[in-house]
């Protein structure tokens, strides 16, 4: 409003001056005040119905879906309603004050201002809005695209924890079934171990040196249950790349489990899972003897977890491939 009430006045005076519309001999000094005046009002009416009108039109946003139909909305409003009530108000004056202006064709050069003024105007208020509704809609997305892949995130985490568990119960139950001495340095490790995934199941990251310090105590839990027949190589990670290094979390926990879970571990054919750098990734190897009931299609739950929680914390992809009676994975990392 406050704009609307400044530039009018602006609008009303130099329109009919320049275009030639007013021939000051023609009027006295309060003769030439009061034509101002009825401009000025005028340019304020003219304006103040095409912005009513604008904001009642169709979304703004149309702009991005249907430009061409924004454009003729716009300029059919401008031509039906501006050109229509500028000539009646310039009519008017004439009429009433008989000025024919000083210049040729003064009412046509006054309806062109008008119209150009009026198209504007309708510019810059379409480039503000638009540009507010833009980064309105953008901000929305982002933030509903923030909280999706949270949700998304913690469910998938969420599936970590009964399976890391359930797993880990199956083998304690076997220990205290059997009297096993080694039941309670499990029970400590099992301690140990769930308290990392309580305590990382908030972050999407993790240094990979925690992660390394994590599949060390799974492998003191399958030692245990597996004695000499599971082996874990860590091949050129030096402690000041790993710390700066990172990894979603109970990954590299997870590829424990998966290996044990589709192999044969026994003495003559023991696992092995070497873990090395390359390329800014980190590349997780073991030897692939299949168990019986892996020979039919196997499910990947346990891979396809991983990979879709490495997506949603980094944007990067996990691959993975059997080539050779060795099972590669490779895992993106983030500075």
């Amino acid at each position: 409003m406050a704009i609307r009430l400044w530039l009018s006045p602006v609008f009303g005076v130099l329109i009919p001056t320049f275009s030639g519309l007013v021939d000051p001999a023609r009027h006295g000094a309060w003769g030439l005040l009061a034509t101002y005046v009825y401009f000025s009002f005028c340019a304020f009416i003219i304006w103040t119905t095409n912005r009513w009108l604008y904001l009642r039109l169709p979304r703004r946003e149309d702009w991005l879906e249907n430009p061409m139909r924004r454009i003729a909305v716009l300029l059919g409003s401008i031509f039906l309603l501006t050109i229509p009530v500028s000539w009646i108000t310039l009519m008017v004056w004439m009429q009433v004050t008989s000025d024919p202006g000083v210049r040729p064709y003064a009412l046509e050069f006054s309806m062109l201002a008008i119209v150009t003024v009026v198209v504007i105007i309708t510019h810059v208020y379409e480039t503000v809005f638009l540009l507010a509704e833009w980064d309105s809609a953008r901000l929305r997305a982002a933030l509903l695209e923030q909280a999706r892949l949270r949700a998304e995130l913690a469910a998938l985490s969420r599936e970590v924890d009964p399976h890391f568990l359930f797993n880990s119960l199956h083998s304690l139950a076997h220990l205290v079934e059997h009297g096993s001495s080694d039941a309670v340095p499990f029970i400590e490790a099992l301690g140990d171990s769930y308290r990392y995934v309580l305590s990382a199941r908030e972050r999407p990251l993790v240094p990979l040196s925690e992660e390394i310090a994590a599949l060390r105590r799974q492998h003191l839990l399958t030692r245990i249950r597996f004695g000499g027949a599971v082996q874990i190589e860590l091949r050129d990670l030096p402690a000041n790349v790993i710390d700066c290094l990172q990894i979603p979390p109970v990954t590299l926990s997870e590829l424990l489990t998966n290996a044990l879970k589709h192999n044969t571990v026994t003495s003559e054919h023991p696992l092995t899972l070497v873990l090395r750098l390359e390329d800014q990734a980190l590349v997780v190897e073991n030897t692939f003897v299949p168990r019986p009931s892996s020979l039919v299609p196997r499910s990947s739950v346990g891979l396809s977890n991983l990979a879709d929680r490495h997506r949603l914390a980094t944007g990067q992809t996990v691959t993975w491939e059997e080539k050779d009676g060795t099972f590669t994975v490779r895992i993106p990392l983030v500075q």
